[in-house]
């Protein structure tokens, strides 16, 4: 005879299978993938966390793709939508967006600071409410009437007549019929007065011409800023070079450094200043220029004729050398230039183009939009060769002769 303990004990656990049963029974945790939500109502995702216990350690046995539990997402192909901890189930309009806990239809719906409103002519959101764009004005999510004869603009929540008044730093102030501008919270008339910054106002010394320099006022005619340190101005060949000053009748400025200007021809490569008799800039590089080679005081020459992209065209020679990145082109029979960037030498075959920024062999390979492919006189579809017997390329991509999609035009 069975123990009264023992059909106690299996009454009690029936009680208690029952019971959760009769709780999630519009659920169905199946799928070897996870737990499958099958919902029927509205479910709240702290419910959820508390069954797939996401905020404790989810067992093995579980097996839950953490992924699925991130608001918002569309899951189940699109039969699902997550929405600020809610997730719905059904068959959703193919412009479905979350707003809020909700979801709406973009097709006659927007989405206002996550309240749903009805798409309206010529209105737009302002905060969580519509506003007509055409007769209000949205300021700092507050709304306001338009005035017919006047173009109010905002400052910060409020409007003004910029015509009577200016805005500085949110505050609204009367310009009583000067020209004003703003230093900070502060207003002032630029005809008579400088702002040095930080609010701080001065008046405009009479007959001279000044300037703020990094909150200093100098005095143009005898000063000058450069790079927002105050130098002085001895005579107008004086000119700024970075921070510093040079003389431009016998230095020179190369960026913010200056040389002495020996009266030959000079330019400059970044901060050093060439005599490009005897040396060429490449890509902010010095390189001695080649003996007996032809120029015009010699910036770099880009009159190369370099071979284009899969040309199997000769190459055209030049007598002029030529910059290659931070190379020199110095021989157009032996050296080709590829994307202007990467040099190389040439063999005796004339069987080498460029590809992209590579050098290939057009006996043996196949340049295809920058990409190098085995084999020569391949066809391309984009970067890839293809078969003309087994397929067809239609705007850059490959099909079967038989699986061309009917919108295709190839």
């Amino acid at each position: 005879m069975i123990p009264s303990t023992i059909w106690l004990s299996a009454l009690l656990i029936v009680a208690v299978i029952i019971a959760v049963a009769s709780k999630y029974d519009s659920m169905d945790f199946a799928n070897e993938n996870g737990i499958e939500l099958e919902l029927h109502r509205n479910f709240d995702l702290k419910e959820f966390h508390q069954i797939s216990r996401r905020d404790a350690e989810i067992t093995e046995e579980q097996n839950v793709d953490k992924r699925q539990l991130i608001c918002p997402y569309y899951g189940n192909n699109n039969k699902e939508l997550c929405c600020g901890g809610k997730i719905y189930r059904g068959s959703f309009p193919y412009n479905a967006q979350c707003c809020g806990k909700n979801y709406i239809d973009r097709n006659n719906r927007i989405c206002c600071s996550n309240v749903s409103q009805p798409i309206k002519p010529n209105h737009s959101c302002c905060g969580k409410n519509l506003y007509n764009y055409i007769s209000q004005i949205c300021c700092g999510n507050t709304i306001h009437n338009k005035s017919s004869d006047v173009n109010l603009q905002c400052c910060k929540k409020k409007t003004y007549d910029p015509t009577k008044s200016i805005c500085c730093d949110g505050q609204i102030i009367k310009s009583n019929g000067h020209i004003l501008s703003c230093c900070g919270k502060k207003s002032y008339e630029i005809s008579k007065y400088h702002c040095l910054g930080n609010g701080t106002v001065v008046l405009k010394p009479n007959n001279t011409v000044t300037e703020i320099c990094n909150g200093v006022l100098i005095d143009f005619k005898t000063h000058m800023c450069c790079d927002g340190v105050s130098q002085e101005r001895p005579d107008n060949l004086t000119i700024c070079c970075g921070t510093g000053t040079f003389n431009s009748s016998n230095q020179a400025c190369c960026n913010g450094t200056v040389h002495n200007d020996t009266g030959n021809i000079k330019m400059c490569c970044k901060k050093r200043l060439i005599d490009t008799r005897k040396d060429v800039c490449c890509n902010n590089k010095v390189i001695p220029r080649p003996p007996n080679s032809v120029g015009d005081n010699n910036f770099c020459y880009p009159r190369l004729l370099f071979a284009n992209i899969g040309s199997k065209a000769p190459i055209f020679y030049s007598p002029y050398f030529s910059c290659c990145g931070d190379n020199l082109l110095t021989n157009s029979t032996t050296q080709i230039c590829c994307d202007n960037t990467n040099l190389y030498n040439l063999d005796s075959s004339y069987n080498q183009a460029c590809c992209g920024k590579n050098l290939y062999n057009t006996n043996k390979q196949t340049c295809c939009k920058k990409t190098i492919i085995k084999g020569s006189n391949r066809n391309c579809c984009g970067s890839v060769s293809y078969d003309l017997n087994t397929k067809v390329c239609c705007s850059g991509e490959l099909f079967n002769h038989n699986s061309v999609p009917a919108n295709k035009c190839c």
